[in-house]
């Protein structure tokens, strides 16, 4: 299923599951034609921006920095499902990461 850019534009309530249990999160998404910007924000890691952001009516890529428990750069990809959900995966250091994301209410 393709989504329209209006569905992914506006906060998500997003869970990315580590080896060490879920991590909580909100990313506000916004595009426009085929970018991606917004933001993530965690209690524990804080606001990330999203950077290098892509939507192309179907996958969605970005990249953010972090600086715990290092110094890291960790690219998204995802797409929404027929639901109106995100899901994807996480890219950092060698590892792969699943996330999911569910649209908070307008």
């Amino acid at each position: 299923m393709t989504a329209t850019a209006a569905a992914i534009d506006g906060a998500w309530n997003f869970v990315v599951k580590t080896p060490t249990g879920e991590q909580k999160s909100v990313i506000t998404l916004k595009s426009n034609g085929d970018q991606l910007t917004g933001t993530m924000n965690s209690a524990e890691y804080g606001v990330q921006d999203i950077e290098d952001g892509k939507y192309d009516g179907e996958t969605l890529t970005w990249k953010s920095k972090t600086t715990k428990p290092m110094k890291l750069t960790l690219t998204y990809t995802g797409t929404v499902d027929a639901s109106g959900n995100l899901k994807g995966f996480i890219k950092v250091a060698m590892a792969k990461l699943q996330f999911t994301g569910t649209p908070i209410a307008k």
